[in-house]
């Protein structure tokens, strides 16, 4: 765990916090569990697993097993300052009763999993990818030493967690679902009827949970996630469209000077969009196609790349990667001259690609004077505002956000709000070209591409993201509070001088549980 702290500070959080959860834990009288990973360096996600496995553990008293641990190679690649040592000190003040290091059992396992090899498979490369950095897996990759190696690893860790999820298991809670560490946890976690709450990074507390009874096991973790999220929304969200549209439109205006997530990358100047009107957006359309080359009277449409090499096939996609759908989709782009064409790499690409792939499709279509390919964090969000007439994505946040200002969006694959209505979500590679060609036709005819319905449900999607479902709780502070000795400062108070009684924490968590609800929320929504 990575923690540039004050010694003195961090021991004065770690006394607070054991204190607090000694005296509002009960006691477990059986051999029930409740499963913990803390994989990942940063405290703020090691923070949000144990304040959601605690408020479980209130509900269901159990013993408390932490799953941490570090790989040669997720430390070379991203975890460069992992400390084991501070993650069970963390763990042991949040009441934990054992600390495992299933790195260490990993490389110790035998025997076959009792998870299938495509499975298992499909995570090591999956993972493969994101620690190399590369879009795709080399042509040779069966026969690479480091590949055999990584497959060797997945199994032994299939083989750990089917060992140690076992008996009486109440939940597996984890930061992330993708990845061999991560990943396999949730797969043997899913096959044993084990709930899962995956907590995420932003806001003060957002987690999603699935839950056995309405697991249709008909696909990965986040595409039944994107189905009952999207039940959720129309049942419980979208029929209270018109009670919360004042909160809606101003979570749409916050958005526009970026006071939050989604489009956490951007910030300063280029996250403000301060365009009111459409002779506002005209006018500085005029201005920032003149300045990449193109015309202002011919549709323009933006491709808005993923980070290549990031959860490859964890959600429903259309096309083999990431990268094959970038890349086809510039191929199509060359031969549709009745567009023109922006590229943008994702924000945050030089994280998942040692490759210049990005770089490598700009040159292979360098004649084509009606594309434009652009690193993203040299263009505005006002630029990319007034610019882009169709946004074209797999999953990124871009899918809600542009059609909440009325910008259609086309998507090529699935992402959490996909089942909410906000964008076109294709089903497959057919119907992909089909709606990029036809939605192109309409816009140079000047049809609407998206409806004032669509709008109201995105901007219900950004309030239900930035605020439904962001549980607000003095145990678990805000993503942005930092550095690290005012995130600790701020905990050792809460621990020290607010009681439990009544936390928006535990009684989120309750009505999740009981409920079995996709996702916690602020309030009490059958009220």
């Amino acid at each position: 765990m990575w923690l540039t702290a004050n010694s003195r500070e961090l021991q004065w959080f770690l006394e607070a916090a054991a204190v607090y959860w000694e005296k509002n834990l009960p006691r477990p009288d059986n051999d029930a569990i409740i499963a913990v990973e803390m994989f990942h360096q940063d405290i703020r996600v090691s923070l949000r697993n144990l304040a959601v496995a605690n408020a479980i553990r209130r509900l269901r008293p159990a013993r408390l097993v932490v799953f941490t641990g570090v790989e040669e190679q997720w430390h070379r690649t991203l975890w460069n300052d992992f400390d084991v040592d501070k993650v069970r000190r963390l763990a042991l003040a949040y009441g934990a009763d054992d600390v495992v290091d299933v790195w260490a059992a990993a490389r110790q396992q035998t025997g076959p999993p009792e998870l299938d090899d495509a499975t298992v498979t499909a995570y090591t490369d999956a993972t493969y990818c994101r620690l190399a950095k590369v879009p795709r897996l080399p042509a040779d990759h069966a026969t690479r030493p480091d590949y055999q190696l990584r497959h060797r690893y997945a199994r032994g860790l299939a083989v750990g967690y089917e060992r140690a999820l076992t008996g009486d298991v109440v939940a597996l809670v984890t930061s992330h679902v993708d990845y061999d560490q991560w990943g396999l946890a949730a797969e043997v976690a899913r096959r044993r009827g084990v709930p899962i709450i995956h907590t995420q990074q932003t806001g003060c507390l957002k987690a999603y949970g699935l839950f056995p009874g309405r697991d249709t096991h008909t696909g990965t973790f986040r595409e039944e996630l994107t189905r009952q999220i999207g039940d959720a929304f129309e049942t419980q969200v979208w029929p209270r469209r018109d009670e919360l549209r004042p909160a809606a439109e101003l979570v749409a205006w916050r958005a526009k000077v970026n006071l939050g997530r989604p489009s956490w990358w951007r910030g300063g100047v280029t996250a403000s969009v301060d365009l009111n009107n459409p002779a506002d957006r005209r006018r500085l359309r005029q201005s920032v196609v003149s300045r990449l080359g193109l015309s202002a009277d011919r549709p323009v449409v933006t491709v808005f790349h993923h980070a290549v090499s990031d959860a490859l096939g964890t959600n429903r996609e259309l096309f083999p990667s990431l990268a094959d759908w970038f890349a086809d989709t510039a191929a199509h782009a060359a031969r549709n001259t009745d567009a023109q064409w922006l590229f943008l790499d994702h924000p945050s690409q030089a994280l998942y690609d040692s490759t210049g792939f990005f770089d490598s499709v700009a040159k292979r279509h360098r004649a084509a004077r009606h594309m434009v390919f652009r690193p993203s964090a040299t263009l505005s969000r006002n630029a990319l505002w007034s610019l882009t007439d169709l946004g074209v994505t797999v999953r990124g946040s871009v899918s809600n956000e542009l059609p909440a200002y009325g910008i259609p969006v086309i998507q090529a694959g699935w992402s959490e709000w996909s089942s909410c209505g906000l964008s076109t979500v294709v089903d497959d590679t057919d119907a992909y070209w089909k709606t990029l060609e036809g939605s192109i036709a309409a816009i140079r005819d000047r049809a609407e591409l998206v409806t004032e319905e669509q709008v109201r449900r995105a901007r219900l999607w950004l309030w239900l993201y930035r605020s439904g479902t962001d549980v607000v709780t003095p145990l678990v502070p805000q993503w942005e509070v930092w550095p690290a000795d005012t995130l600790l400062k701020t905990m050792r108070a809460a621990y020290r001088h607010i009681e439990a009684d009544a936390d928006p924490l535990f009684d989120a968590v309750r009505r999740m549980w009981t409920r079995q609800e996709p996702m916690l929320t602020r309030t009490d929504w059958s009220a």
